[in-house]
């Protein structure tokens, strides 16, 4: 039995929570070999801007279109039960990319996934009040898909509670913490705020680095589906959908402004 609010409690005061064995290891091998498998499809490789399908050749974007594996991860439970718990019953899925990171390359440099919420914290006193939370309008939920078990596998890397710095990092930062490396066995999670300050380490190693990363937001936060206004989901994407994931995969019902 996990304890979700003990997690949702980390997670506010420190930007990110760790979920261990959140998917079984078969199935975060499938996943695993159907990102491999849409990487070295020739359609993938030769798609054009427009079709906004690989970028910087390491990011596969919406991978809820290629295989429905994993459109149903975005309902996975116990992990749509603790974003609906930090956003509300009405949010609903932003982005679902896969990231393959093979040895020697590595998203390195410190950021955060949005825009900054609330510049106005840094001139606030007491920015190290174990008690402070902000509300949190996204939310990044990884799912490790191999072994990233050594700071040479190129981890995950967090500062805990920069969510509450007010500021973002600087290409070269005068980081508030000491970083933490979130290692990793496939079919481990974290969700991480998308204020908190992160950054993929290099992939010192000699495998590939394969991470599912699915991204939510409150219902007013617009899905980022490139080219955005003129995006049009496939049909036999919420085809057979009900009850959470519709509404995850942004079909909602009517409601203010629309």
């Amino acid at each position: 039995m996990r304890d979700l609010e003990g997690a949702l409690s980390t997670f506010h005061r420190v930007g990110f929570a760790i979920l261990p064995s959140l998917v079984p290891r078969a199935a975060a091998g499938h996943l695993r070999d159907l990102v491999e498998q849409r990487y070295q499809d020739p359609a993938t490789r030769s798609a054009s801007p427009e079709q906004d399908l690989l970028r910087g050749d390491v990011s596969l974007m919406r991978m809820f279109e290629y295989d429905r594996a994993f459109r149903d991860m975005i309902d996975y439970t116990p992990v749509a039960d603790l974003v609906d718990g930090i956003l509300g019953p009405d949010c609903h899925m932003i982005s679902q990319n896969a990231l393959r990171i093979p040895p020697g390359r590595g998203i390195t440099r410190w950021h955060i996934d949005d825009e900054l919420f609330f510049p106005f914290l840094n001139t606030l006193p007491s920015m190290a009040d174990a008690d402070r939370t902000i509300p949190c309008y996204t939310v990044n939920v990884m799912i490790a898909l191999s072994n990233i078990e050594d700071e040479h596998h190129g981890p995950t890397q967090v500062i805990p509670r920069s969510h509450l710095s007010g500021r973002r990092p600087a290409y070269t930062p005068d980081l508030p913490d000491t970083p933490v490396s979130l290692l990793a066995r496939a079919g481990d999670a974290y969700l991480v705020n998308s204020q908190t300050w992160h950054r993929g380490a290099p992939n010192q190693s000699d495998r590939t680095r394969y991470l599912l990363t699915t991204a939510y937001g409150r219902r007013f936060v617009s899905q980022r589906f490139y080219p955005f206004v003129n995006y049009r989901m496939p049909e036999d994407v919420p085809a057979g959908a009900s009850g959470r994931l519709t509404r995850l995969l942004g079909l909602h019902e009517k409601g203010p402004y629309g």
